[in-house]
């Protein structure tokens, strides 16, 4: 199955992500997803591994085991580099060992200027780049072939409607943090009513309670499925794209199997768990020292 873009690409409706996973087990990762039948694979240079993954996706595509167009590949512009959007894109591609990107995410809602270090009060300086400016830089992406779309990661629903606003190429994806105990129901339900593909991580919610929440083990009981496939099937049938990791073959062939329907009531008792932001696995604003959720 596949979701279309704003563009006219489609991509596939479900990912698998390598946050995380240590560059010494990407190879065989790499290996178990595709033989698993994922075809969306989600790498970032802020992960660390891409040069790692490239190695062993060049050999997998020299074997014929899968080709290049087979694939969707995504990857992710890091705050540090707002400055050098083209050469970061480029070194990902280096890295990977690949000739274009199907997608290319501004990862962060916010700049880091890391040459400028701290300011008096001890916080990352922001680049003097503003968003429009950063955006003409990810659309010349798109013009040089380096990528044949474009999106944002973790952008608010001021920073997408403002760009919506100026862009010759709009943002085709928001990837955010979905997951039932923190939904991100009204950003995410927006960003779709404007035509942007919703990519869903943290999807089984990392260090938080989803997999134990009683409408997903409800659920998993009544359909004979896991609660991961439960977490993952919530995410496709509320319209979104989801994220899954796993080192464990069988567990990623599994949260790909999602043959089954949950019924409205099931999706609406799982809407229900959200528990704000103490529920949020990635702490965005503690990172970059705003409060960026408020």
């Amino acid at each position: 199955m596949s979701v279309k873009l704003n563009n006219g690409t489609t991509m596939p409706s479900v990912a698998f992500g390598f946050w995380e996973i240590p560059g010494d087990k990407c190879a065989q990762a790499l290996k178990d997803a595709i033989d698993a039948g994922y075809r969306c694979l989600d790498f970032a240079s802020i992960y660390g591994n891409e040069a790692d993954i490239g190695v062993c996706l060049s050999e997998i595509l020299a074997s014929g085991k899968v080709k290049r167009e087979d694939l969707y590949i995504v990857s992710k512009l890091w705050a540090s580099d707002w400055h050098q959007v083209d050469a970061a894109c480029a070194k990902s591609l280096k890295d990977l060992k690949l000739e274009y990107l199907d997608l290319y995410l501004v990862h962060s809602a916010v700049g880091v200027d890391k040459a400028a270090g701290l300011d008096a009060k001890k916080r990352k300086i922001r680049p003097k780049k503003p968003f429009h400016m950063l955006w003409k830089d990810m659309e010349a992406l798109v013009a040089s072939g380096k990528t044949k779309s474009i999106g944002v990661s973790n952008w608010s629903c001021l920073q997408v409607a403002d760009a919506l606003n100026y862009a010759t190429i709009p943002p085709a994806v928001n990837q955010l943090e979905v997951h039932p105990t923190y939904g991100s129901e009204e950003l995410a339900q927006w960003c779709l009513s404007e035509g942007l593909v919703v990519m869903g991580y943290c999807t089984l919610g990392a260090g938080k309670p989803d997999l134990t929440v009683k409408p997903v083990t409800a659920a998993a009981e009544r359909l004979g499925v896991s609660p991961a496939q439960v977490l993952m099937k919530w995410s496709v049938q509320k319209g979104y794209v989801p994220v899954t990791k796993s080192l464990k073959p069988d567990r990623m062939k599994s949260n790909k199997t999602l043959d089954f329907e949950l019924s409205a009531e099931e999706v609406k008792a799982m809407d229900a768990c959200e528990g704000g932001l103490a529920m949020k696995v990635c702490n965005h604003a503690g990172e970059f020292g705003l409060p960026l959720y408020h």
